[in-house]
């Protein structure tokens, strides 16, 4: 297609300029929790002219016009959907936003420099595909992850259109977004083309968009939802304890926390409750790993709270409590990368972890220290080249820089039911795989503990709740999700959330969730459409590299025979 466009440079780039506006704001109208996600579909089309039109143009310096405009659309994209991000760290949002639009910026750029090519339009949209879905697949994965906009996060908010997931994970939703909208470029190029293509061109659009969500609108309706004549359950309790991070988490002491939580918790606690799940943090203060395993120093400040979940295990011996706290280890070497050197006490390492754990009659029998961790927050990326910033890591919420991480997803065990949870920590739950693992490890339900009270009430502790949808989708698990302040709720195997609770209410809610031993073909095989497409984006790189040089070779040679026959 050849594009009506400005033929005044000034103009030209003004056009080009508002189309990159314009898919900016699409994308970002498409995002939870406005609803739109339909608009998805056409969100990259106006970004997608602006590279036809270089490309039609033959553009000098492709890579940085397409980097350029594409900068524009991302930036916007980036500060709309997660400005809220500020209100826990203002330096953290910048970089957040400045870097995560930098680097979207450059595989769009990169793929308006293949396309300088020229080779057909179907290889030009595999190609973009490939790029995008090694990029998210390399922003799961490396120091600087930050995945919380990687497309098929985009259905959160309507998981009966994407029940598939359980097959495909969320690079299913990435790959049916894109497709889309170069189908929808196509048939914008057919439009002005003569004969049956627009109606080829357009039946396969409407296809790829009804297919799949009349497919999982089916497996929505007719999931065999779990009963108890087909299925074991356990009787939980959610708590939503409603403290805040900035004025009271700290100040408070953990006992004063666990009476806290008790003070919700017990009315709604009966001689079948299993677990009590509470959120990230719900003792706040840090305890150290020994003593806490050993249950020693108990009569302490930090650890008083556990007397008083001891005083309930007493009336209830079977009930079991989760909570997420602030562990920390020492060594006697440097055991981590993460581990710091203890300022005057000697060869004495320690690591800090933001810690879940299982708690019974028994004591701990269960602890899992978080290892998706936030750059810059709770991580220094690759501190062998950033290690001299590593204190700015305190400046930006950290407990004391780098924390410690876990190198196993375990899922822990409730003694008197045989019953296996999973507890990843906050952020986890952006990460499709990464949650599997705990399942893979045994999970036959899940708790997804956090605090997403730093942010205050704003999109971003509804957009992170939404996330959790898409994991009970993927797993086929129930979900068990304690916010500090919200939102908490009980999440069943289609995605459906239940008993939704309020931001800035302390409270606490009650049901019986239905455990799953079955794996999902996802679960089983993690992110294999990703590694996949990488794969194909490492062909066609190579392709182009080597087609590009073959081009040069030919155009060289031939030079150099004109000049030849013209002496």
């Amino acid at each position: 297609m050849t594009l009506s466009q400005p033929k005044n440079k000034g103009i030209r780039f003004l056009y080009r300029f508002g189309l990159a506006l314009l898919s900016g704001i699409l994308l970002w109208l498409s995002w939870p929790p406005h609803g739109l996600a339909f608009l998805s579909f056409l969100a990259f089309v106006p970004l997608l002219m602006v590279s036809q039109s270089l490309a039609e143009e033959d553009a000098r310096l492709p890579f940085l016009k397409g980097m350029g405009y594409s900068y524009l659309t991302f930036v916007v994209w980036n500060i709309l959907t997660t400005w809220w991000v500020k209100n826990s760290t203002l330096e953290g949002c910048i970089a957040m936003v400045v870097l995560n639009s930098l680097f979207m910026s450059l595989v769009f750029g990169g793929w308006q420099r293949f396309r300088k090519l020229r080779l057909p339009f179907w290889v030009d949209a595999l190609c973009f595909i490939a790029f995008w879905c090694a990029w998210e697949f390399l922003h799961l994965n490396w120091d600087l992850s930050w995945p919380w906009l990687n497309l098929g996060n985009l259905f959160s908010a309507n998981t009966e259109f994407v029940q598939w997931y359980e097959i495909t994970g969320a690079f299913g939703g990435t790959i049916w977004i894109l497709a889309a909208n170069f189908l929808t470029v196509a048939l914008l190029k057919s439009i002005r083309i003569a004969g049956k293509r627009r109606i080829i061109v357009g039946s396969v659009l409407l296809g790829w968009l009804m297919v799949p969500a009349a497919l999982s609108l089916i497996r929505f309706y007719t999931y065999q939802m779990p009963t108890e004549q087909n299925r074991r359950s356990i009787e939980a309790v959610v708590v939503q304890q409603n403290t805040d991070p900035w004025e009271e988490e700290y100040a408070m002491s953990n006992k004063e926390h666990a009476a806290r939580i008790l003070e919700v918790a017990r009315p709604l606690i009966t001689d079948n409750t299993a677990v009590v799940v509470c959120p990230e943090s719900a003792l706040a203060n840090t305890m150290k790993y020994d003593n806490f395993m050993r249950g020693t120093a108990r009569n302490s400040e930090i650890y008083g709270g556990m007397d008083l979940f001891d005083t309930t295990i007493l009336t209830h011996p079977e009930l079991n409590f989760i909570f997420g706290t602030s562990i920390v280890l020492y060594y006697d070497h440097k055991a981590t990368e993460t581990a710091h050197l203890a300022q005057g006490i000697g060869q004495l390492y320690y690591d800090y972890c933001n810690t879940s754990v299982c708690y019974n009659r028994f004591g701990v029998t269960g602890s899992y220290f978080k290892s998706k961790l936030v750059p810059g927050v709770e991580k220094m990326p690759y501190p062998q080249i950033f290690g001299f910033l590593e204190e700015m890591a305190i400046d930006l919420g950290g407990t004391s820089g780098s924390l410690g991480a876990d190198s196993e997803q375990r899922a822990f065990l409730l003694p008197d039911y045989q019953v296996r949870i999973g507890v990843p920590v906050c952020y986890e739950s952006a990460y499709g795989e990464h949650f599997g693992e705990f399942v893979r490890n045994g999970a036959q339900v899940m708790a997804v503990i956090t605090n997403d009270a730093w942010w205050g009430e704003t999109p971003g502790h509804t957009q992170h709740f939404l996330l959790s949808k898409l994991r009970a989708v993927e797993t086929r698990r129930s979900i068990m999700r304690a916010a500090n302040t919200g939102t908490s709720a009980f999440i069943d195997e289609r995605g459906t959330a239940h008993q939704t609770t309020q931001y800035g209410v302390r409270t606490a809610i009650r049901q019986n969730v239905f455990l799953n031993d079955q794996l999902t073909f996802y679960t089983r095989h993690g992110d294999y459409l990703a590694r996949f497409f990488t794969f194909i984006a490492g062909a066609m790189l190579l392709f182009g590299i080597t087609l590009g040089i073959g081009r040069k070779v030919r155009r060289r040679k031939a030079t150099q025979q004109n000049v030849t026959s013209a002496s």
